[in-house]
C-alpha cells in the first residue's frame, strides 16, 4: 500500500512538471511571435463570481481592451489580467501590450510574466513533490 502511494504522489509530481513545462514553452513560444507593440485601452470591465468548494464566491474583474493594428479594431479581454482588485483597473487607462503582427488578435500584456511564474511554480513543485515521493518523505 505504502509503495502504491509513493508512485502516484510521484506520477502527481511528474505531471506537475510536465505541466510547468508546458506553460514555460507556450509562454516563452508567444513572446518570440508577439513581436510587436501599441497602445491599448480600457472599454470595459467584465465581471464573474466563481464559488468555491466550501461555497465562498470570489467576484473577478477582467479588463477588457480595444486596439488597432492595420486600421483593424480588436476587442477582447486583456490576457493574464483577471483580478479581485476591482480598483487595479479603470474604463480609459492605456495598457501596452504585444502582439502577433501575423494573428494580431493573440497578444499580452507587455511585460507579463504570469507565464513564467506559474511555469517555474509547477516546475518546482513537480520537483519537490517527486523527490519526496522518492525519498520517501510522504
Amino acid at each position: 500500500m505504502k509503495t502504491m502511494k509513493k508512485i502516484i504522489i510521484m506520477l502527481i509530481g511528474i505531471a506537475c512538471v510536465v505541466i510547468g513545462a508546458f506553460i514555460l514553452v507556450s509562454h516563452f513560444n508567444a513572446k518570440k511571435v508577439q513581436t510587436a507593440e501599441t497602445t491599448a485601452t480600457i472599454i470595459r470591465i467584465d465581471s464573474e463570481v466563481e464559488t468555491d468548494t466550501d461555497g465562498f464566491d470570489t467576484r473577478w474583474y477582467y479588463p477588457v481592451i480595444e486596439y488597432t493594428v492595420d486600421g483593424n479594431k480588436f476587442e477582447t479581454r486583456l490576457s493574464d489580467s483577471g483580478t479581485t482588485n476591482s480598483a487595479e483597473y479603470k474604463i480609459g487607462d492605456k495598457v501596452e501590450i504585444n502582439y502577433n503582427p501575423e494573428k494580431p488578435e493573440e497578444h499580452s500584456k507587455k511585460g507579463s510574466k504570469g507565464g513564467l511564474i506559474g511555469g517555474i511554480f509547477f516546475i518546482v513543485v513537480g520537483i519537490i513533490t517527486t523527490i519526496a515521493a522518492f525519498v520517501g518523505k510522504i
